[in-house]
């Protein structure tokens, strides 16, 4: 629900900037989304190497489940080192962009939406990594089986979920979003 508020508050103000009931939302947006002067994220760099670095991590997660239920611990423990390098790099992917954002938090709704959407969403990549590395320590020592390893297909469906939601947050606020603004990057 904490998503579904912030993707609420994105499209709300995006779909309707010049809403003359909304007389401080016109005189704050300048009538149009994004706000009138407000440079974006170029999607086409950073945001699509995150995309491509989290899909990458869908796969080698995949591999890691199926390499488990062959039975071959080599593969499960390389598919879950490659999964977590991969979260921690899209973690800090995500930070340098923060870092080098155009636009602040405070700044318009569309900083504040940003911000608490992707943030929301790197807090659960930070959860999904440690989630993971948990599997990874319980692999290396033998703490699954074929037959018995629901705390790791708990951590991959968990895996999956967040890929999703990244790719929604993706084309909505990375590329639909900021469609017609000057670009950063």
């Amino acid at each position: 629900m904490f998503f579904v508020a912030w993707f609420w508050a994105f499209f709300d103000a995006s779909l309707f900037p010049n809403e003359a009931i909304q007389a401080s939302r016109v005189e704050f947006l300048g009538g149009q989304w994004p706000p009138k002067g407000l440079e974006v994220l170029d999607p086409w760099h950073l945001p699509l190497y995150n995309t491509i670095i989290l899909l990458l991590s869908g796969t080698t997660v995949t591999w890691a489940h199926h390499a488990l239920l062959h039975n071959d611990r080599r593969g499960l423990v390389q598919g879950l080192v490659l999964t977590v390098a991969l979260g921690i790099l899209f973690s800090s992917v995500q930070a340098y962009e923060y870092i080098h954002a155009p636009f602040g938090f405070k700044d318009s709704i569309y900083g504040a939406t940003f911000f608490m959407a992707t943030g929301f969403h790197g807090f659960h990549v930070l959860i999904g990594t440690i989630f993971l590395l948990v599997c990874l320590f319980r692999a290396a020592a033998g703490g699954f089986t074929p037959e018995k390893h629901f705390g790791f297909e708990a951590a991959a469906w968990y895996w999956h979920f967040v890929d999703v939601v990244w790719l929604f947050l993706f084309f909505s606020i990375y590329i639909w979003g900021g469609w017609g603004a000057p670009l950063h990057g």
